[in-house]
């Protein structure tokens, strides 16, 4: 090419000669000048049109003249570098998308004015909004706190606030984020803490009613202890007062034991002793248990179905029993009965205990597992107990996996069902 160049700017200058002898010096100028310039184009463009085919991307190019090779060379470095940081930032923004897509937070970050710059299909759905382009994260929702967090966290703040919205409670965490000293927009993460919160309540709900429940026998066994005390009482009447206390004192043991029960597998602490198990077996262990308290009480207390095999906890698998069983006998009638039912099923177990007692009133029957809840006023205050053992049965069916169901009718009877998974 350069040889090329070379050759025609010689011929051109030759004709500029030849013309400068032959014609007239004006005549000569003119021509030499639009040969010249006609020269110098097509030279700019030969040179320059190899230098724009350079395609420094494809491997095993070479540069049109040695002179650009060093510059050529610079620029497939550069490519490579660039290439490489592309690839990177690419599969950073793909690992970005990826975790934010699979986490069950929400995510939203947003620029100084609250214009939405990215979210994750989370924050969406908790919030339960539709996305728009250029959208303002104050119209997400009309929640004042959500509100402060977002104002609080875009003037260089940290913010927590706790939303409800659509019967369930969010927290937002707000932080800002800043170039140099100034806030240039703002991270908002949404957590859903529904069950956190109800936890709290329950935990809340329960610290007043142990406090109440302890204190009605610690106060019955106070004022007796006081009358033997101080002589007030007849010689004749202690042993009814003593009596009282001993009652007083074992409704408190139970009520200890019962709390102790519930925390443990609040905790979920028994896992290790999970084991293959007949629920049959225990479920004839315990009607053997609870008979002498059934003749007592003239309920015909019996046992049906066969061996069923599943994953649990003997111990805990009685106490369910004894509670169930111990309910439909206190709140049945003289001459009742109360049938417990262990029965193989082809995906599953049924144990169901069934009674033909006073029944449980239809608005009572969402709370009966309730700790301390006891539905029948009337019947309560002649009947002992803790008021937990529903509540036992409910976290320790958890506990199993089993599916708890209630079915009762008003003066006709009640049945507590357990659906346990097979053992494998």
């Amino acid at each position: 090419m350069t040889k090329r160049i070379f050759c025609g700017v010689f011929f051109v200058a030759l004709a500029i000669i030849v013309i400068f002898i032959c014609v007239p010096k004006w005549i000569a100028a003119a021509i030499s000048t639009l040969l010249a310039v006609g020269c110098a184009l097509w030279a700019a463009f030969a040179i320059t049109r190899p230098i724009k085919q350079l395609n420094p991307d494809l491997s095993g190019s070479q540069p049109p003249y040695k002179e650009l090779k060093p510059l050529f060379s610079k620029l497939q470095r550069q490519t490579l570098t660039i290439r490489d940081q592309t690839v990177d930032l690419f599969r950073q923004q793909e690992e970005f998308r990826t975790i934010s897509e699979n986490m069950s937070e929400g995510l939203l970050v947003v620029d100084h004015n609250g214009t939405v710059l990215s979210y994750n299909t989370a924050a969406l759905r908790l919030l339960d909004v539709e996305p728009q382009d250029n959208q303002n994260v104050l119209t997400f929702t009309s929640s004042r706190r959500f509100r402060k967090a977002v104002n609080e966290a875009l003037s260089g703040n940290h913010s927590q606030q706790l939303m409800n919205l659509s019967e369930r409670t969010y927290q937002i965490i707000g932080n800002p984020v800043f170039e140099e000293q100034d806030p240039i927009g703002a991270v908002l993460m949404i957590l859903d803490v529904t069950e956190r919160e109800e936890r709290d309540r329950l935990r809340k709900e329960f610290s007043a009613n142990v406090s109440h429940e302890l204190k009605t026998p610690l106060t019955s066994i106070s004022g007796f202890a006081e009358i033997m005390m101080h002589g007030l009482a007849k010689a004749e009447d202690t042993p009814y007062l003593s009596g009282k206390i001993y009652e007083e004192a074992q409704r408190l043991i139970a009520m200890v034991g019962d709390i102790i029960q519930l925390s443990r597998l609040d905790e979920k602490d028994l896992l290790e002793q999970m084991q293959a198990v007949d629920l049959y077996a225990v479920a004839a262990k315990v009607v053997e248990r609870l008979s002498p308290n059934a003749q007592k009480e003239h309920i015909d207390l019996r046992l049906q179905g066969s061996t069923c095999m599943i994953e649990g906890v003997a111990p805990m698998l009685e106490e369910i029993l004894v509670n169930l069983c111990d309910n439909a006998m206190k709140y049945n009638r003289e001459g009742g009965h109360v049938t417990v039912a262990v029965l193989p099923r082809e995906q599953d177990v049924l144990l169901a205990v069934t009674d033909n007692g006073i029944g449980i009133a239809y608005e009572d029957q969402e709370r009966v597992f309730e700790r301390f809840f006891r539905g029948d006023k009337s019947h309560s205050k002649q009947i002992s107990g803790t008021g937990l053992g529903l509540s036992i049965v409910k976290h320790a069916a958890a506990f199993h996996n089993a599916t708890l169901n209630l079915e009762s009718v008003p003066g006709e009877g009640t049945t507590v069902s357990l659906i346990f998974p097979k053992a494998e």
